[in-house]
């Protein structure tokens, strides 16, 4: 008789589970990717990004509060692309937004939103040249959907009481929820050409998990983890401009 095994987790945040789900809402962030804008700069760009997504050690990857102790692959791809659309308003204002529609990237299932508002200002000068002071909120949501608790590797029909019991594969769903807020100091060099910026701010994340499991008794496992964390961001950047219209 088919049925369902499922329960609502919170786990500690010391816990793999919770560092797992931090590890993981990290590299989609909506981090800075450009230049904050001159307060007199009105411009639209269209870009491309693409994250490195490492591989988490070993032992991180092994749950047991949640779920009977046991391997999970979590590591479902190594690269995350996104375009991204940034656009700039008068007094200083720029507006960033990243759309990935749901399509396959290697064994994930990606499908994510992500925006970004800021307002600049000039805050006097640093090292010879004229600086801008930036307040900067960001947000990411959308999901990741892949076979994470029970993949093909992991399937076995030998035992019932032994993790993974069953022939088809889980199709697991995670949720990063981030939102963050930061302040940035920036400047220019070499005519405009250069720039350099970095600053801080706190991250805010509610990642949220889903199980999606069918045993092979047809009992569901759909066991959800919930944590709610916050995350201190630090970063540096520059950006070269050549005399075209491109800039990396």
């Amino acid at each position: 008789m088919a049925g369902t095994a499922g329960a609502q987790c919170r786990p500690p945040e010391d816990s793999n589970e919770a560092r797992l789900l931090a590890y993981y809402s990290a590299p989609v962030v909506m981090s800075p990717q450009i230049m904050p804008p001159g307060v007199a700069d009105a411009w639209v760009r269209l870009g491309a990004e693409v994250t490195y997504v490492p591989r988490p050690d070993p032992t991180l990857q092994r749950s047991g509060r949640c779920f009977m102790p046991k391997d999970e692959a979590t590591h479902l791809t190594s690269v995350l692309p996104r375009p991204r659309i940034v656009a700039t308003l008068p007094h200083g204002m720029m507006i960033e937004l990243s759309y990935l529609p749901p399509i396959r990237v290697s064994n994930a299932r990606a499908n994510l939103l992500s925006g970004a508002v800021s307002v600049s200002h000039g805050v006097g000068a640093w090292l010879g040249g004229p600086t801008v002071g930036t307040v900067r909120a960001h947000f990411t949501h959308g999901t990741v959907r892949g076979s994470i608790t029970c993949p093909r590797k992991f399937l076995q029909q030998i035992d019932a009481s032994v993790p993974c019991y069953g022939t088809d594969p889980s199709y697991d769903t995670f949720r990063p929820n981030v939102w963050g807020a930061e302040a940035i100091l920036s400047r220019t060099m070499l005519g405009g050409r250069l720039g350099a910026y970095g600053g801080g701010g706190s991250n805010w994340l509610e990642p949220r998990f889903q199980a999606h499991f069918v045993e092979g008794t047809g009992t569901l496992d759909n066991t959800r983890i919930e944590v709610d964390l916050t995350r201190l961001a630090l970063f540096a950047g520059a950006e070269w401009r050549t005399r075209s219209r491109w800039s990396a």
